[in-house]
């Protein structure tokens, strides 16, 4: 289930809540955007202990600064708070999983 994050309050609040989280950020008219994230939201449904939050750019630009964005879509992951994995306007969709894989296993959170 995918949660929609409004504010910076918001993704901080998202990221130390959920041991392991993934960020969708994206922005209006973008194409790429819109095709990630159903792929980004059936991966993450493979994976129940892992939360969504998705992020509208376009609504809130502080978050570009906030996390170094400097392109969309961007996806990262966390764990327990710490950016662990990042990629940015054209995901791997086998490496974001790979690495969705290896965070559960190590975490312990199957």
């Amino acid at each position: 289930m995918k949660q929609d994050l409004v504010t910076i309050e918001d993704f901080h609040d998202f990221i130390v809540s959920h041991d392991l989280a993934v960020i969708h950020v994206m922005r209006d008219r973008c194409s790429v955007c819109r095709a990630v994230l159903p792929q980004i939201e059936g991966l993450v449904n493979d994976f129940p202990q892992v939360a969504l939050g998705v992020i509208n750019q376009s609504h809130l630009e502080a978050i570009a600064s906030e996390l170094s964005i400097y392109t969309a879509p961007v996806d990262l992951i966390y764990l327990k708070g710490k950016e662990m994995h990042r990629q940015g306007r054209f995901i791997d969709m086998q490496q974001f999983e790979h690495q969705l894989e290896l965070l559960t296993y190590n975490g312990d959170y199957s």
